[in-house]
């Protein structure tokens, strides 16, 4: 969905420089504190960088983090060693990093475990609200209902992995896929329910908010088009951007 070019400039006196098109990125990109980060410890040219971005900042969907992985990729096989690791980014670097589809991430996001008989990827249909959410506000949001005692205990919480992934083999019916962030961006955001709705009107045998928000998602046997469900997204003024994986 993204498209991240990079070209070493080994001209003299040349400064690094990210150029971003499409979506607009407040602040210092992602980007520019690997590069930093980089740079600390060892050498390499200038680089130009040009990032056509087309997944908002603040929908979840974890486009930062796939171009921040993406970019300490290439540095550390340019640099022929382990330059950046990838959890000092950010915690949703490591997945992005690991190249796996489908994975079990533990801890901060640093422990990735790829899966080795993953369920079969289903059609997937992703809405972007016209509001944004970022991680600091969903963890605000989150701490003010449930203090520092979240909903699921550990050995809970391995329990519903297994479970759930048996059921996305299945292609059973899952309905709303757990997230802690659920109830309250549901609360915040009510007009989630109707795409709840939506997704189950349409043929979906699952759906979601996508991490701490703010977009959702819902997940389609191959079988089932995609057409209804994208017609009936596409009358939501709410919705300002849709994206299909078939």
């Amino acid at each position: 969905m993204e498209s991240l070019t990079i070209t070493p400039q080994y001209d003299h006196n040349v400064n690094d420089l990210v150029e971003v098109s499409g979506e607009k990125v407040q602040g210092r990109n992602i980007l520019e504190e690997v590069i930093a980060l980089a740079r600390k410890r060892t050498d390499f040219p200038a680089l130009q960088i040009r990032l056509e971005k087309s997944i908002p900042p603040g929908s979840g969907l974890g486009g930062g983090s796939g171009n921040a992985a993406a970019l300490a990729y290439w540095i550390n096989s340019m640099t022929g060693g382990l330059t950046i690791r990838a959890e000092e980014i950010g915690s949703d670097v490591p997945f992005f990093f690991c190249g796996s589809p489908w994975a079990i991430v533990r801890g901060r996001g640093e422990k990735v475990f790829p899966l080795f008989s993953p369920p079969t990827s289903p059609k997937v249909l992703v809405a972007v609200p016209e509001w944004q959410m970022s991680t600091g506000e969903a963890y605000s949001l989150l701490d003010t209902v449930c203090g520092e005692e979240y909903p699921t205990s550990g050995k809970g919480a391995e329990a519903e992995i297994d479970s759930l992934i048996a059921r996305l083999r299945d292609e059973k019916n899952i309905g709303l896929l757990p997230n802690d962030f659920a109830p309250v961006l549901l609360n915040a955001h009510p007009e989630y329910e109707l795409l709840f709705d939506l997704f189950k009107s349409t043929g979906a045998f699952g759906w979601g908010i996508t991490g701490s928000g703010s977009a959702a998602f819902a997940l389609f046997s191959k079988n089932v088009s995609l057409s209804d469900s994208f017609r009936e997204m596409s009358g939501l003024k709410w919705i300002r951007k849709i994206f299909c994986v078939e």
